[in-house]
């Protein structure tokens, strides 16, 4: 299944970041096999779909790519830290997800859509979003922040007036393997599920 084909099953899905914001997808379907049964609108197997490589620089000025963040589950997804409309709905459902998890909160890893993000407008993001656990904000030249877009099938389309853009999350296992996604409105039990299960799979207590 390609990334582009998170798209039939639930339809087109339009949401708004200044301007119109589109994001299709398909409901992945979830083989007998698969372990731990994991709740996402689109789920894949272990080792089936690894997740493409970034390496772009984070809030603090720190190089980061997909690699250096193995060894947890994480959640990622591709936000705008200016925008003030459907943006701060995932941002803020992002921080509840993290406050219910505890003690132990799951790593958000956001790629930027604008390239004007900076880190002092990350913070101020993450901070009205009640972001109380690990995060981290990438950013880099429009060129660099392309690739990831294109790797993850999402599309960016810079207006006179704001940035359209689509939107999803991707769980993101311990080995960097795609495992699952979720459209906006995120469901939230079914993303607290799916983070705990990955955390038991790769021996850690959920």
């Amino acid at each position: 299944m390609s990334r582009r084909r998170i798209a039939a099953a639930l339809g087109l899905l339009l949401v708004v970041c200044g301007a119109t914001v589109a994001l299709a997808a398909t409901r992945g379907g979830r083989a007998a096999a698969d372990r731990p049964a994991l709740r996402g609108d689109a789920v894949w197997a272990a080792g089936s779909r690894p997740a493409p490589g970034f390496a772009l620089h984070d809030q603090h000025g720190r190089a980061v790519s997909l690699a250096s963040l193995h060894g947890q589950p994480l959640l990622l997804v591709f936000l705008d830290s200016k925008c003030r409309t459907f943006c701060p709905v995932v941002g803020r459902q992002l921080g509840a997800a993290q406050r219910k998890l505890g003690d132990r909160p799951v790593r958000l890893v956001t790629i930027s859509v604008d390239g004007a993000d900076t880190p002092a407008s990350a913070r101020a993001a993450a901070r009205h979003w009640r972001w109380t656990g690990p995060w981290t904000w990438l950013m880099g030249t429009h060129a660099e922040l392309a690739r990831a877009w294109r790797g993850y099938g999402i599309s960016v389309k810079p207006t006179p007036a704001d940035i359209t853009h689509s939107i999803a999350v991707f769980l993101i296992d311990a080995q960097g393997n795609e495992r699952a996604g979720f459209l906006p409105p995120l469901t939230l039990p079914d993303v607290i599920s799916d983070v705990r299960a990955l955390r038991r799979e790769a021996g850690h207590v959920a």
